[in-house]
């Protein structure tokens, strides 16, 4: 005596294009989960872009970054470069001054904190950009030529098994295929499904210019991948959060020596008055 799953499988050995009929049942089982994962994907990309491009604070950083490197490389002259590469930002705190300890960008941020320091605010504007960062943009495009061969193969069967007295279904127009896919369950998911797909293909294209322009906008290798340049932009934010933080620590700790000294002078005057 067969047991369930043996029986289970000898009935289907008898169902037409099986195969087929189990796939179409798995793509559309796993259809809202993978569209949701192209959407959100996509949308921190545009998200992370906006938030680069709109920030008024990373545009002050690279002015004075740029401001501070042609100060220090030229003297002033009129050899100055005019721009300033995002993976340049890193070196910032490689360059080391004579002590060994303080880097370029330590004088970068000490001199933001005294002109402006509300730029030190920096990281605010990059929340987005933080996520994006693990945004595999090749795994998107990945899934959207699955999910784009997937809905081929769900109209097709629902199509094959849709009667059609009329004409051959290499006739079929476009038109008359979508009133056949209407008479099934299956064939009106397909026509639902592709209308999703075709929004989220342009969705993604969107993206992928809005990142497009992006580089351009800064200059950067139009070859660059997205995953690289928002890593870039976090860890130079993080390193500049990290410095500002040691060089407000350092500020803290010079002000409360301050005050202890001033209070034992003020105590050693106190028992001289006494004396």
């Amino acid at each position: 005596k067969l047991g369930e799953c043996e029986q289970y499988m000898a009935v289907m050995l008898d169902v037409p294009d099986a195969k087929d009929k189990f796939q179409c049942m798995v793509f559309r089982a796993d259809f809202e989960q993978h569209t949701e994962s192209i959407r959100n994907g996509t949308k921190l990309l545009i998200e992370a872009c906006d938030s680069v491009r709109n920030s008024e604070r990373f545009r002050k950083v690279l002015v004075y970054a740029l401001k501070l490197g042609n100060a220090l490389n030229t003297g002033g002259t009129s050899e100055e470069v005019k721009a300033i590469t995002l993976d340049s930002l890193l070196k910032l705190a490689e360059a080391k001054a004579f002590d060994r300890q303080t880097s370029v960008l330590h004088y970068l941020v000490s001199i933001i904190q005294k002109n402006d320091e509300d730029v030190l605010k920096l990281s605010e504007d990059f929340v987005t950009v933080k996520a994006a960062e693990r945004v595999a943009v090749d795994m998107l495009n990945q899934q959207l030529r699955e999910m784009k061969n997937g809905i081929k193969l769900v109209k097709k069967t629902a199509l094959k098994f849709t009667p059609n007295p009329t004409c051959p279904m290499d006739e079929v127009s476009d038109t008359l295929e979508d009133d056949l896919l209407e008479l099934s369950q299956m064939g009106k998911f397909s026509l639902s499904a592709e209308a999703k797909i075709k929004s989220l293909s342009n969705e993604f294209d969107s993206a992928k210019s809005n990142f497009s322009d992006l580089l351009d906008f800064f200059g950067e290798d139009n070859a660059m991948s997205p995953e690289a340049f928002f890593s870039t932009i976090n860890s130079f934010v993080s390193m500049f959060n990290q410095t500002r933080d040691e060089l407000r620590r350092k500020e803290e700790a010079k002000a409360r020596r301050k005050r202890i000294e001033e209070a034992k002078a003020k105590n050693l005057a106190a028992k001289r008055s006494k004396q």
